[in-house]
Protein backbone atom coordinates (compact mmCIF):
# COMPACT_ATOMS: atom_id res chain seq x y z
CA UNK A 1 0.00 0.00 0.00
CA UNK A 2 1.49 3.66 -0.82
CA UNK A 3 1.19 6.37 1.74
CA UNK A 4 1.24 9.86 -0.39
CA UNK A 5 3.76 12.74 1.76
CA UNK A 6 1.12 15.54 2.74
CA UNK A 7 1.07 18.81 3.85
CA UNK A 8 0.15 19.08 7.43
CA UNK A 9 0.47 22.29 9.03
CA UNK A 10 2.31 25.13 9.95
CA UNK A 11 3.08 25.81 13.41
CA UNK A 12 4.15 29.42 14.48
CA UNK A 13 6.72 28.83 17.05
CA UNK A 14 7.43 31.30 19.93
CA UNK A 15 9.90 31.56 22.77
CA UNK A 16 11.05 34.03 24.90
CA UNK A 17 12.77 34.58 28.28
CA UNK A 18 9.82 36.86 29.60
CA UNK A 19 6.25 36.02 29.61
CA UNK A 20 4.33 37.51 26.58
CA UNK A 21 0.68 37.36 27.85
CA UNK A 22 -0.64 39.87 25.56
CA UNK A 23 1.20 38.50 22.86
CA UNK A 24 -0.45 35.26 23.35
CA UNK A 25 -3.86 36.46 24.28
CA UNK A 26 -4.10 38.79 20.62
CA UNK A 27 -2.86 36.04 19.02
CA UNK A 28 -4.92 33.44 20.27
CA UNK A 29 -7.99 35.90 18.99
CA UNK A 30 -7.61 35.18 15.38
CA UNK A 31 -5.28 32.25 15.45
CA UNK A 32 -5.45 29.35 17.83
CA UNK A 33 -2.93 29.08 20.40
CA UNK A 34 -2.09 24.98 20.72
CA UNK A 35 0.47 26.34 23.58
CA UNK A 36 1.77 28.54 25.79
CA UNK A 37 3.80 27.67 28.99
CA UNK A 38 6.98 28.61 30.80
CA UNK A 39 8.94 25.51 29.77
CA UNK A 40 12.00 24.00 32.54
CA UNK A 41 14.28 26.25 30.91
CA UNK A 42 12.02 29.09 32.78
CA UNK A 43 11.61 30.30 29.10
CA UNK A 44 8.24 31.03 28.04
CA UNK A 45 7.12 28.86 24.90
CA UNK A 46 4.07 28.88 22.51
CA UNK A 47 2.99 27.20 19.43
CA UNK A 48 0.59 28.85 17.16
CA UNK A 49 -1.62 27.44 13.96
CA UNK A 50 -3.72 29.17 11.70
CA UNK A 51 -7.18 29.05 12.02
CA UNK A 52 -7.51 28.98 8.15
CA UNK A 53 -9.73 26.15 7.15
CA UNK A 54 -11.13 25.80 3.69
CA UNK A 55 -12.54 22.57 3.15
CA UNK A 56 -12.91 23.41 -0.95
CA UNK A 57 -9.71 22.80 -1.49
CA UNK A 58 -6.36 21.63 0.05
CA UNK A 59 -4.42 23.29 2.64
CA UNK A 60 -1.06 24.89 1.82
CA UNK A 61 1.51 26.19 3.95
CA UNK A 62 1.02 29.24 2.30
CA UNK A 63 -2.54 30.58 3.16
CA UNK A 64 -1.52 29.39 6.76
CA UNK A 65 1.55 31.35 7.17
CA UNK A 66 0.13 34.58 5.73
CA UNK A 67 -3.13 33.95 8.22
CA UNK A 68 -0.74 34.56 11.02
CA UNK A 69 1.45 37.40 9.51
CA UNK A 70 -1.99 39.14 8.99
CA UNK A 71 -2.76 38.60 13.19
CA UNK A 72 1.21 39.90 13.94
CA UNK A 73 0.26 43.16 11.48
CA UNK A 74 -2.85 43.93 13.93
CA UNK A 75 -0.89 43.60 16.90
CA UNK A 76 -1.03 46.33 19.47
CA UNK A 77 2.21 48.18 20.94
CA UNK A 78 2.32 45.92 23.75
CA UNK A 79 1.96 43.10 21.90
CA UNK A 80 4.44 43.78 19.22
CA UNK A 81 7.05 44.75 21.88
CA UNK A 82 6.21 41.15 22.97
CA UNK A 83 6.82 39.90 19.99
CA UNK A 84 9.77 41.85 19.42
CA UNK A 85 11.49 40.21 22.94
CA UNK A 86 11.12 36.74 21.24
CA UNK A 87 14.04 35.10 20.76
CA UNK A 88 12.54 32.71 18.47
CA UNK A 89 9.63 34.02 15.77
CA UNK A 90 9.40 30.09 13.32
CA UNK A 91 7.29 29.05 10.64
CA UNK A 92 7.38 25.35 11.45
CA UNK A 93 6.14 23.52 7.70
CA UNK A 94 5.03 20.24 8.55
CA UNK A 95 4.69 17.11 6.29
CA UNK A 96 3.16 13.90 6.65
CA UNK A 97 6.13 11.68 4.62
CA UNK A 98 4.64 8.55 2.78
CA UNK A 99 6.06 7.12 -0.32
CA UNK A 100 5.73 10.41 -2.58
CA UNK A 101 8.94 10.65 -4.60
CA UNK A 102 10.40 13.90 -4.67
CA UNK A 103 7.23 15.54 -3.35
CA UNK A 104 7.33 19.32 -3.78
CA UNK A 105 5.40 22.07 -1.67
CA UNK A 106 6.05 25.31 -3.08
CA UNK A 107 6.28 28.47 -0.62
CA UNK A 108 6.08 31.70 -3.13
CA UNK A 109 8.85 34.34 -3.00
CA UNK A 110 6.16 37.10 -1.68
CA UNK A 111 5.40 34.93 1.40
CA UNK A 112 9.42 34.14 2.30
CA UNK A 113 9.43 37.90 2.06
CA UNK A 114 6.84 38.44 4.13
CA UNK A 115 8.01 35.99 6.79
CA UNK A 116 11.52 37.66 6.44
CA UNK A 117 9.90 41.42 6.94
CA UNK A 118 7.93 40.39 10.08
CA UNK A 119 11.72 39.16 11.52
CA UNK A 120 10.52 35.63 10.95
CA UNK A 121 12.05 32.24 10.08
CA UNK A 122 11.09 29.29 8.04
CA UNK A 123 11.99 26.04 9.69
CA UNK A 124 10.43 21.91 8.00
CA UNK A 125 9.45 19.34 9.80
CA UNK A 126 8.84 15.78 8.32
CA UNK A 127 6.87 13.44 10.25
CA UNK A 128 7.15 9.43 9.24
CA UNK A 129 3.87 8.18 8.46
CA UNK A 130 5.77 4.46 8.73
CA UNK A 131 7.08 2.57 11.87
CA UNK A 132 11.07 1.34 11.68
CA UNK A 133 9.87 -1.80 10.06
CA UNK A 134 7.58 -0.24 7.28
CA UNK A 135 4.73 -1.26 8.51
CA UNK A 136 2.07 1.85 8.53
CA UNK A 137 1.57 4.19 11.81
CA UNK A 138 -1.88 4.27 13.03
Amino acid sequence: MTIETLYANTDFDLKSEIPFDTLNHELDATCCVLHYTQADDGHWHSIVESLQNDETSPRKAEKDILAIIDAIKVLTPTAKAEFNSCYLREFNIGFHCGDTWAYVHTVPPSVVRAVADAGCSIAVTLYPIRNSDGTPKE
